[in-house]
């Protein structure tokens, strides 16, 4: 382009390579009804959007109004979850709107229950789920280059969930949930964040048992070989991102104490508890 549009009620833009279903999909570059008459013809979304043209405002408006409409807490969570997986600058904006109302339904104390039925609403990838089958293959799967920008990793093993004990590959919620607030309360861009869960199978009998479990469906891996996945897992992490925060959330006490014995003076800082050329887009901002 000779010259770079400037968007209206933008502060900034973004060169993006995506266009028509792949840049809807793309949960931190999605804005739904608000993409611009410019940005529709531009990115090939006619007639993949209704024709109304919103803003962030109305956005958050539907989306409230909608929200009211569910009748448990939990399906409020399992709808704030689908609506992080969809539009995140629109999460964001809806966490912030009300955060005394909205933290408890996208954190604690729901996201227990969201950790025990995580299998069933798990609809898109986020995250990374490490399986000890696919020990071999960590440098693999950290190396992407979409994690390119990480800074700040969430990792759990989900073995004691809240007071809910072992819930597997379930524990997942609890990362995704943490690393949402390093967002909406700590300012950290999403593309910095990222949730792992290690999962090294569990003993909790009920997910082991149920045909929609996500996870890997074996008694959970203890001892020797459990330490040698977790410290294969820390060397990637080193490799991959010398600099890393890296939060260690919801192991098992006396796992915990070890790994941050282990690893305080290795990672600085651990702690616990066809797609075409660029074309300009416009970004709302993420809380800062």
């Amino acid at each position: 382009m000779s010259e770079q549009p400037r968007l209206t009620g933008a502060g900034k833009s973004l060169l993006v390579s995506l266009s028509g279903y792949d840049l809807i999909n793309a949960p931190r570059l999605n804005k739904g009804t608000a993409f611009s008459e410019y940005e529709r013809n531009l990115f090939d979304l006619h007639g993949l959007l209704p024709p109304h043209i919103g803003n962030l405002e109305d956005q958050v408006e539907r989306r409230s109004a909608a929200l009211a409409q569910q009748p448990t807490p939990f399906s409020k969570y399992a709808f704030l979850r689908d609506l992080q997986d969809t539009n995140e600058t629109l999460f964001y904006a809806f966490l912030l709107r009300d955060v005394e109302h909205m933290l408890p339904l996208v954190y604690t104390p729901t996201v227990g229950e969201g950790c025990q039925r995580f299998s069933e609403i798990w609809r898109k990838p986020r995250g990374l789920f490490i399986s000890y089958p696919n020990r071999h293959r960590i440098d693999q799967i950290l190396g992407h280059s979409r994690f390119d920008q990480v800074k700040c990793i969430v990792l759990s093993d989900g073995e004691r969930i809240l007071g809910l004990g072992d819930q597997g590959a379930g524990g997942m919620g609890i990362p995704i949930g943490k690393m949402a607030l390093y967002t909406a309360l700590g300012g950290i861009h999403p593309e910095h964040c990222l949730p792992i869960l290690l999962d090294v199978g569990t003993d909790n009998e009920e997910r082991l048992k149920s045909p929609i479990y996500i996870g890997w469906r074996h008694q959970r891996v203890r001892g020797e070989e459990y330490d040698a996945f977790v410290d294969a897992f820390v060397q990637g992490v080193k490799r991959r991102w010398p600099h890393v925060l890296l939060q260690w959330e919801d192991f098992a006490g006396s796992n915990a104490s070890r790994f941050l014995t282990r690893y305080r003076n290795q990672l600085a800082p651990s702690m616990t508890t066809s797609r075409g050329p660029p074309r300009l887009l416009q970004r709302r901002s993420f809380p800062r």
